[in-house]
């Protein structure tokens, strides 16, 4: 108990060092700044606020350097990594205050001496900076968006990430965890040696645990001794792994979010929560993006033929290509008077139709039921036009509709429950209309990611 109070304490004092570490160079940066600025502008004597900068600088690097210190000791980071930022930031806090003398007695000094200290501080503050990003964020941080011939030269290309992008089912466990747990303790724990008792071959064997009982408790990660073992600081006896590279900052995060879901066994990354901290980890190591795509974007069918999108230009309709590997179309009418022969003009690309504009048009409620035939829809402009209820009702079985304008039409209340139908919608425009702001709002509470938008009368 006692060593996780200790763990809760250097967690706690470690995570203000984000909170203190900016203001510091705020106040060194612009004391450097207003000298620069007095000697340009050739004042005899530099501003005593310069030194109090300088002062201040210094008193808010020790805040940070001591929270600092102890954010170290969470185990998250590498010592060796740990060592120079350490020690760089412990310098900062002593140029400082030597600062504070210098600039105090400014007239002591020659201003060569004054220009030394001033630029030797700003190279200090940008290094240890950088090395801050990297602790945090990856050695990659700072060039891995680069120019290629940049990013090339400055990063170690022999730290590839492990593209699962195109893999069409990822296992959190299988995929994710257990390569780090291969690397980093099959060595120790595997079904031929045990040592301290732990096989770490399989999630039974782990729940089934060591020498200090389970590995680690789905769910439950201050009970979890896996996870407490290798987050210790590296000096401590019980640290994880003993010999060979610690884990990263990234591969900690990984176990660390596993084990807060529960340790699922066979779950698929979409079964469970991705949590935000997490998301860029799995960008940087997996080039996984978690986030919900949109609709269109995961629609698999082939191009249109283009005899047909000549046809449909033909009919009097702006044509655009999503682009990229994506065949979907952006169609928009360019006149006023749609026909029902321009309207089934389009029904040959009813699958490859996913974002529509009618906006302006004279288009009528009969005319949305040859729109209500295309299942890829996820945009569709009607505002200023002629649609009431009715033609709302014609389109509520378009599920993958995302987007719907119906700014200024004669649409009410009544076509909000053909709109809660629509499974997909995320956005609703209803300004100028007659439904009412207390309705539009009990539609928008009814369904959790629904953003209706509607003007105040």
């Amino acid at each position: 108990m006692n060593l996780f109070l200790a763990f809760d304490f250097t967690n706690f004092i470690g995570r203000f060092h984000p909170l203190f570490v900016h203001l510091p160079i705020g106040f060194l940066i612009l004391g450097v700044l207003m000298e620069w600025y007095q000697r340009i502008s050739k004042t005899e004597k530099l501003s005593n606020l310069i030194s109090y900068a300088w002062l201040l600088g210094g008193i808010g690097g020790a805040f940070a350097a001591f929270c600092g210190w102890w954010l170290g000791e969470t185990g998250l980071y590498f010592e060796d990594d740990l060592f120079l930022h350490r020690w760089i930031g412990i310098a900062i806090v002593l140029l400082s205050f030597g600062g504070w003398w210098l600039k105090k007695n400014a007239e002591n000094y020659s201003n060569m001496v004054h220009q030394g200290v001033n630029i030797f501080l700003i190279a200090l503050i940008s290094f240890e900076g950088h090395l801050g990003g990297n602790l945090t964020h990856g050695e990659a941080y700072l060039f891995e968006y680069a120019p290629e011939g940049i990013r090339n030269m400055m990063l170690d290309e022999k730290s590839e990430i492990a593209d699962l992008s195109k893999t069409d089912s990822i296992r959190v466990y299988d995929d994710l965890v257990l390569p780090i747990f291969q690397q980093k303790c099959f060595a120790c724990h595997n079904n031929e040696v045990q040592r301290g008792g732990l096989n770490m071959a399989s999630i039974d064997s782990m729940l089934a645990g060591g020498d200090g009982g389970p590995a680690f408790l789905g769910g439950n990660l201050e009970e979890s001794e896996l996870f407490r073992r290798m987050t210790l600081p590296q000096k401590n006896i019980k640290f994880m792994p003993p010999v060979g590279d610690p884990l990263t900052y990234d591969e900690i995060k990984i176990v660390e979010w596993w084990i807060a879901q529960g340790a699922p066994a066979d779950a698929m990354i979409t079964d469970v929560e991705v949590v935000e901290s997490v998301k860029p980890t799995l960008m940087r190591r997996y080039n996984l993006d978690t986030n919900p795509r949109p609709y269109y974007e995961m629609v698999n069918i082939a191009p249109l033929d283009s005899l047909q999108i000549v046809a449909l230009e033909e009919s009097g309709f702006t044509v655009n290509v999503l682009g990229g590997q994506n065949p979907l179309l952006d169609l928009k009418f360019s006149g006023k008077e749609v026909t029902e022969q321009q309207l089934k003009s389009l029904e040959p690309a009813a699958k490859h139709i996913t974002w529509l504009s009618l906006a302006r048009t004279n288009i009528s409620d009969e005319g949305l039921a040859i729109i209500a035939q295309f299942e890829n829809l996820t945009r569709l402009q009607l505002e200023k036009t002629r649609i009431t209820d009715t033609g709302v009702a014609a389109i509520s079985n378009l599920k993958h509709l995302e987007a719907l304008n119906l700014y200024g039409t004669d649409v009410t209340n009544a076509c909000l429950t053909d709109l809660k139908k629509m499974e997909g919608l995320k956005r609703v425009y209803l300004w100028e209309t007659k439904v009412t702001a207390a309705d539009a709002k009990s539609l928008e509470e009814s369904k959790e990611e629904l953003q209706v938008i509607i003007g105040e009368g």
